[in-house]
């Protein structure tokens, strides 16, 4: 699952690397890219895509996921 902003300068996107644990990748057409990993591999995709798409029509994206995670109670750590 991918997400654009609305004007198309934010992306979001959730993939399971090798190791298992679900990514979530931020990039902006800035340059700007942080990798989010989700700590609990049990937590489902259902659910991030969920915090992903309430994110992503957030004002300020980024913090948008973070809200949208914590909200979930969803454990994560970020890696830029």
């Amino acid at each position: 699952m991918s997400y654009h902003s609305k004007d198309g300068r934010e992306f979001l996107g959730m993939r399971t690397p090798r190791k298992g644990l679900r990514q979530v990748v931020y990039d902006a057409i800035t340059g700007e890219r942080v990798v989010v990993i989700i700590r609990d591999a049990t937590i489902s995709a259902k659910m991030i895509d969920a915090a992903l798409r309430e994110g992503i029509g957030s004002d300020q994206v980024l913090p948008g996921v973070f809200k949208a995670l914590e909200d979930r109670n969803i454990s994560f750590e970020v890696s830029s």
